[in-house]
């Protein structure tokens, strides 16, 4: 393209203080948009998290020339700082908070906040499509990158990451354990690190992007991941042939092909019927059947359980702190117990009189990023004994020898807060909201001769390294 025809803007020096989110952080940043010329509109987002705008813009500007990329508005973002509030006070880097911390609010602040004023400054419209907004940064950068395309994947498809704290530094040690075990999200990575990277209290920089790698690739992520030996920590970040070789990658056949995962990780494709995802359901939540044995139920109230049979009620165990939901094992020898107080499913043995004992923890469940409820909120059985839990973090499959294996998210990150299945039909709901999808196996008593294989753990191991890229 010729380079006359091309319209640039450059904005410098702006600044924002954080409001709904973020609140009070001052950040300067800076503004670089591109077009072809002066009808087009709906341009391509760039945010880089700590990067140089003289040596990016150039090389941006470039790309899009040659079309490598698409026409777009960059966006130059510092951490922020939080100015005293008194004369003798000084100011705190809000860089750790900001950057490492795992969770949502500075990509809140990405997208409802700094965004919307990049677009009043420039007077530029960017495309409405998540797959046309791209996010990178280094090291902490890096986890901050990761985390706009996890928890605002509705706005973020495409990133790189140099480096990223994936360690146990603000709970990035905890990002790959709940990827590897989610419903895969449509994302497209480019990773990099260096063998040289720092090894502290936090953890191993180089062993925590490799476990990166293993994860994305377990659960069917499309990206890269480039290794150089003898470098160090964010290495060859700017690097204009790096960024060549990744730019080519992430936005490769941009226009045609949608960013989408690779496939879903196995236990879910287990679990769930082939295409399957949640629809909006209109109608009313299935009615619950009682836990059921040799002729009686099984009820609670606050942290007590109790059997009822031939009209007498009493006390089968005790010493829970707020019982949600109670479940019982298609071999009906096992009563699976959810406590909203505390992290465990529990499993209690059932004997012939309906008494309980031999109380275990079954499985504990994945916490959200800032949770306040660390216990579910409702249970169900299925016929090969795995029990689904209804958390914060979606609906969590637990395995009937006691691993949680899967994650499956509500749309929009909902909290779910009931659970159960009618056939074949997973049902979750989310206060007035009900989604349903399909499953492969049903709730009731399982046939074991043709009952699905999600108790074990063997299946999907995975000895390729096609990830992998070393310089």
């Amino acid at each position: 393209m010729n380079e006359k025809t091309i319209i640039e803007k450059q904005f410098t020096k702006c600044s924002i203080t954080g409001c709904n989110f973020e609140r009070g952080s001052y950040f300067e940043y800076d503004i670089y948009a591109v077009k072809p010329d002066e009808k087009a509109n709906e341009l391509a987002l760039y945010v880089l998290l700590e990067h140089s705008f003289d040596t990016m813009s150039a090389m941006l500007k470039n790309f899009m020339l040659e079309e490598l990329i698409p026409f777009g508005i960059a966006v130059f973002i510092r951490p922020g700082v939080l100015n005293p509030t008194i004369p003798t006070g000084t100011n705190r880097n809000m860089r750790a908070a900001e950057f490492d911390q795992y969770g949502p609010n500075f990509s809140n602040f990405l997208v409802e906040e700094l965004i919307p004023e990049v677009c009043r400054i420039s007077g530029e419209t960017l495309s409405s499509q998540p797959d046309m907004h791209f996010i990178c940064g280094g090291s902490s950068g890096g986890m901050a990158a990761w985390n706009a395309v996890w928890f605002r994947n509705d706005y973020f498809r495409r990133a790189f990451l140099s480096s990223p704290t994936f360690s146990a530094m603000r709970g990035g040690e905890e990002a790959m354990v709940i990827a590897r075990k989610t419903e895969t999200k449509p994302i497209k990575l480019y990773i990099t690190c260096g063998t040289e990277e720092p090894d502290y209290f936090f953890g191993s920089s180089l062993l925590a992007a490799q476990n990166a790698a293993s994860a994305l690739e377990f659960a069917g992520y499309d990206f890269r991941f480039e290794q150089f030996n003898g470098e160090g920590h964010c290495c060859r970040r700017d690097d204009a042939t790096l960024w060549r070789r990744m730019m080519g990658f992430l936005w490769a056949n941009w226009e045609t092909v949608p960013v989408k995962p690779l496939f879903n990780q196995i236990r879910i494709r287990k679990l769930t019927a082939t295409g399957s995802s949640w629809q909006r359901y209109n109608g009313t939540f299935p009615e619950r059947q009682p836990a059921a044995f040799n002729g009686g139920i099984y009820t609670f109230s606050g942290g007590n359980i109790y059997f009822e049979k031939d009209g007498i009620k009493q006390i089968a165990a005790g010493g829970f702190e707020k019982i949600t939901a109670l479940g019982i094992s298609s071999d009906k020898w096992r009563l699976y117990i959810a406590d909203a107080a505390r992290r465990f499913i529990y499993a209690m043995s059932i004997f012939p009189d309906g008494s309980l004992d031999q109380c275990c923890k079954l499985a504990p469940l994945h916490l959200r990023y800032d949770f306040t409820t660390p216990g579910a909120s409702d249970i169900t059985v299925l016929a090969d004994d795995r029990v689904l839990a209804a958390t914060e973090l979606g609906i969590q499959g637990i395995v009937s020898f006691g691993l949680t294996d899967l994650i499956l998210p509500l749309p929009g990150d909902l909290p779910a807060e009931r659970v159960t299945v009618y056939q074949n039909t997973l049902y979750a709901a989310s206060g007035e909201q009900i989604f349903v999808r399909e499953l492969k196996i049903s709730a009731g008593k399982s046939d074991t001769a043709n009952a699905p294989a999600t108790s074990g753990y063997s299946d999907g191991f995975s000895y390729k390294r096609s990830h992998l890229f070393f310089s």
